[in-house]
C-alpha cells in the first residue's frame, strides 16, 4: 500500500509540475505582456462606428532570450539592440473578445493572457465609456488575473508601445516594474484590476496611474507620473505629480521614502526632506444638519540635504523648518482637496465612505445629493511635523 501510495504521488506531481491546465505546449502560446486598448472611430457610409482597438505586446522568446545572455553586445546573432525582442499585435472589433478572436488569423499561436503584465486605457475610451464596461471581459475570462496593473494615458495607449526602454525587455516589464516604485515616490497610484472593479462596483470614485511617453535622447521613453480621476467609472480629468502626492499623503497609501524640496528663505538654503511615515486621520465632523471633514497629518521627517548656507543647521533652526514644511504641505493638500471638490466633483479620498462609516443613518438621507455636498463642504487641514535626523548639528 506504501509503494502504492508513493507511486501515485509521484504520479500526480510530476503532471502538475510538468503542464499547464490545458496541457498547451509553451511553444504554442503567444504570450501577452500588456495590452494597450484605445477607441477606433470606423466610417461606415456616412456614419461613424465605435470599434476597440487592442495592441498586445508579446515576447519574442528567442530573441528576448539572446538578449539576456548579452547576445547582441559582441555580434553574437542577438539582433539590433536597440529593437525589443517583442512583438505588437493590433486587432479591432466591437468587442474585446472579438478583437482577440481575431488574432487566430494573424498568428500561428495561441494568444494566451495568464502572464499579462499590464493593461493601458486610452484617454477617449476613458473619457467616453465606463471603465467597467472597457475591463469586463478580463475577470471573465478563465485566464484573467486580477492582480494586472491598471494604467491611464492622455493619448492613444498604443502609442506607449513605440517606446524604447533602457533596461526592461518590454514596454510592458518597464510599465509593471515602474509601477511597484510606490516605496519611493508618491507622485502616482498603483492600482490592480481587482481593486478597480471593487472600486467601481462601489459606486465610488478612484485616482489610476497615468502612463506618459517621454523625450529622450534617442528614441521616446516613458514615465509613470501623475493619475487620472475616475468618476462614475469615466475619466474626467488629471492630477499632476505635486496634487497626487498631496492626494496620497490624506489617503493612506503613502509607503515612504518621499522627498520634498522646501526653500527657508530665513535661512538662505533649500532643504531636502524626507518623509518616512504619515499618520493620516481622516474624519467627519457632525454640527446639527451639517457635516464637515477634517483633516490630520501626523508626519515624521529627515534633513537629507541642505543647499545654499554652509554654516551648521543648530536645534534653534528645527521650529522654523518644521512650521515651514507644515505649511507647505498644508497648502498642497487644500490646493487638491479644492480642485476635486469645484472641479471634478470627485471623491477619490473616500469622504462619503467616512461619513457612512461614522453616521450610516446621515449617509442614507445624504448619498443621493452627495456630489453637491461634496463640492460645498467644508474641510479643515491640520499638519504637524517632527524631524527626527538632521545630518549634520552643532
Amino acid at each position: 500500500m506504501k509503494a502504492t501510495a508513493l507511486f501515485l504521488t509521484i504520479i500526480i506531481t510530476a503532471v502538475v509540475i510538468t503542464g499547464c491546465w490545458d496541457n498547451l505546449d509553451l511553444e504554442r502560446r503567444a504570450l501577452v505582456l500588456g495590452t494597450a486598448v484605445d477607441l477606433l472611430s470606423v466610417e461606415n457610409g456616412s456614419q461613424q462606428n465605435e470599434q476597440i482597438e487592442l495592441t498586445l505586446e508579446m515576447p519574442i522568446l528567442r530573441r528576448m532570450a539572446a538578449r539576456s545572455s548579452g547576445g547582441g553586445g559582441g555580434g553574437g546573432g542577438g539582433g539590433d539592440e536597440k529593437e525589443l525582442p517583442t512583438w505588437q499585435l493590433t486587432l479591432t472589433g466591437l468587442t474585446v473578445d472579438e478583437a482577440i478572436s481575431k488574432a487566430a488569423t494573424r498568428s500561428e499561436r495561441r494568444i494566451f493572457l495568464g502572464h499579462q503584465k499590464v493593461i493601458i486605457i486610452g484617454e477617449e475610451l476613458a473619457r467616453r465609456h465606463n471603465l467597467m464596461e472597457v475591463l469586463d471581459f478580463w475577470p471573465r475570462n478563465r485566464e484573467g488575473y486580477l492582480a494586472i496593473t491598471v494604467l491611464l494615458t492622455d493619448g492613444r495607449a498604443s502609442d506607449l508601445f513605440t517606446a524604447q526602454p533602457k533596461f526592461a525587455r518590454s514596454v510592458s516589464m518597464f510599465l509593471q516594474e515602474q509601477s511597484e516604485r510606490q516605496l519611493r515616490t508618491s507622485r502616482f497610484i498603483k492600482h490592480n484590476l481587482s481593486d478597480l472593479i471593487a472600486t467601481v462596483n462601489a459606486g465610488r470614485d478612484i485616482l489610476i496611474a497615468r502612463a506618459a511617453l517621454v523625450k529622450g535622447k534617442d528614441a521616446p521613453e516613458l514615465q509613470v507620473s501623475g493619475t487620472g480621476v475616475i468618476k462614475e467609472g469615466k475619466l474626467v480629468g488629471w492630477l499632476n505629480p505635486a496634487e497626487t502626492q498631496a492626494a496620497v499623503w490624506v489617503s493612506g497609501e503613502f509607503k515612504g521614502g518621499e522627498i520634498l524640496a522646501l526653500p527657508i528663505p530665513e535661512l538662505a538654503r533649500i532643504l531636502s526632506l524626507k518623509l518616512n511615515k504619515i499618520k493620516a486621520d481622516v474624519h467627519p465632523q457632525f454640527t446639527g444638519d451639517g457635516v464637515s471633514m477634517a483633516i490630520k497629518l501626523d508626519i515624521n521627517a529627515d534633513i537629507t540635504e541642505t543647499m545654499g548656507n554652509r554654516s551648521p543647521l543648530g536645534a534653534k533652526d528645527l521650529p522654523l523648518i518644521e512650521s515651514q514644511a507644515g505649511e507647505e504641505i498644508k497648502q498642497r493638500v487644500q490646493q487638491v482637496v479644492g480642485r476635486l471638490q469645484r472641479e471634478y466633483q470627485a471623491d477619490v479620498l473616500g469622504f462619503g465612505h467616512k461619513i457612512e462609516q461614522s453616521n450610516p443613518r446621515l449617509w442614507e438621507n445624504i448619498k443621493n445629493n452627495w456630489r453637491q455636498i461634496f463640492m460645498q463642504m467644508p474641510v479643515s487641514v491640520d499638519v504637524k511635523i517632527k524631524i527626527r535626523h538632521t545630518g549634520m548639528v552643532s
